[in-house]
This record gives C-alpha cells, sequence and structure tokens, in this order.
C-alpha cells in the first residue's frame, strides 16, 4: 500500500481532476498512515481491501477539509468566470459526507479481520 494506490482508489469513488487530486494525496498519505499501526503483524499489506479502505478514510478527510476550509463559510462551492456560475453549498455536502462516512464503516468491515484490536473493554467486579 502506498499513497498513489490509495489515491488511485480513490479515484474510483469520487471524480478528481489534477489538481483536486494533487490535494487529496496528503489525505491519502494521512489515511495510510493511520491504517498501517492498526495492522496485525503478519497481514498481508498488499491487500487491495486495505486501499479501498485508506481511500474511504481519505475521502472522509478531503471531504471535510473542503467543506471546513475552501468555502470560508459561506457554502460556495464553486465559481466559474466564463458564465458566471455560483454554485451554492448546502444539503449536497453533508449528504456526501454522510455516504462517505458509509462506504469507510462498509470497508473497515471488510478489513476487520485483519486490524489488531485497540478497543478496551470496562467490567465491574463484585466483592463478597
Amino acid at each position: 500500500m502506498t499513497q498513489y494506490t490509495v489515491l488511485g482508489q480513490l479515484k474510483l469513488l469520487i471524480e478528481l481532476d489534477d489538481g483536486a487530486a494533487r490535494d487529496a494525496l496528503p489525505c491519502c498519505a494521512a489515511a495510510m498512515e493511520q491504517l498501517l499501526p492498526r495492522l496485525k503483524p503478519h497481514c498481508i499489506r498488499m491487500d487491495p481491501r486495505l486501499d479501498r479502505a485508506a481511500a474511504a478514510d481519505a475521502l472522509c478527510m478531503y471531504l471535510m477539509r473542503r467543506e471546513n476550509g475552501e468555502n470560508d463559510g459561506e457554502g460556495i462551492a464553486s465559481f466559474k468566470a466564463g458564465d458566471i456560475t455560483v454554485t451554492k453549498q448546502g444539503k449536497g455536502a453533508k449528504d456526501r459526507l454522510a455516504q462517505a462516512q458509509k462506504e469507510r464503516g462498509a470497508a473497515f468491515a471488510d478489513i476487520a479481520e485483519l486490524l489488531r484490536d485497540t478497543g478496551f473493554q470496562v467490567r465491574t467486579t463484585r466483592v463478597k
């Protein structure tokens, strides 16, 4: 798994031009770096499901980054100078993020057996 294989999987999830792909590459690297330490020691790291899971995670990061950083709180998703087209970002952005989070959940459920158990358990004990 490399950031470029993750980017390749991300391009299967959403359409990215060259500039958007360049912007998404750090998200791909971050998703990969977060996933690798969670893998079991003897798991095959070239499993394509890992690229898919990292890409789904990168997609969530990318969409949140675009939502929070590029729009300056005004909700404008795009602006075209030619015929002056302004597109407002509304419920569609939240729907895309919700769909991306659903995709991430499904991708991580698919690789559950490859991940180390990092959860914790809280129990009570009775004193007799």
